[in-house]
């Protein structure tokens, strides 16, 4: 993770500009912490065109990923899936997947994780 990311607090909210948090690297992606808890955690990443995330798995985690901005390749599961700005694509834990940015222009996703045992521990959906 490279950094995290301040909000604006109103009452018992925090308000994040993700669009003021965008910031990009010539070598590697960027990474900032939006929030994290004992439920529910989010950051926000942003790719220059060539730039990647590592195929990998979250074991305990159901994971959402938002696209903000551009165009995301994601291998999710082996199936190979283009999510367009203004998509999120929702999976399981323990689901291999990446995220490229092919280009030609910028990608910003966000994600937000949930660990599952606090989705079993509710009653309603």
């Amino acid at each position: 993770m490279d950094e995290t990311a301040t909000a604006t607090t109103t009452g018992v909210a925090q308000v994040f500009d993700l669009h003021a948090l965008k910031a990009f690297a010539p070598d590697k992606r960027v990474r900032k912490m939006l929030f994290k808890s004992d439920q529910l955690w989010s950051e926000i990443a942003c790719y220059e065109p060539g730039q990647s995330t590592v195929m990998h798995v979250h074991p305990n985690e159901e994971e959402a990923i938002f696209v903000l901005e551009g165009t995301a390749h994601m291998s999710i599961d082996g199936e190979e899936v283009v999510v367009p700005a203004g998509s999120i694509v929702k999976f399981p834990n323990a689901v291999h997947h990446d995220v490229r940015n092919p280009g030609p222009d910028r990608c910003v996703i966000m994600f937000l994780k949930v660990n599952p045992r606090v989705l079993k521990g509710s009653s309603g959906g």
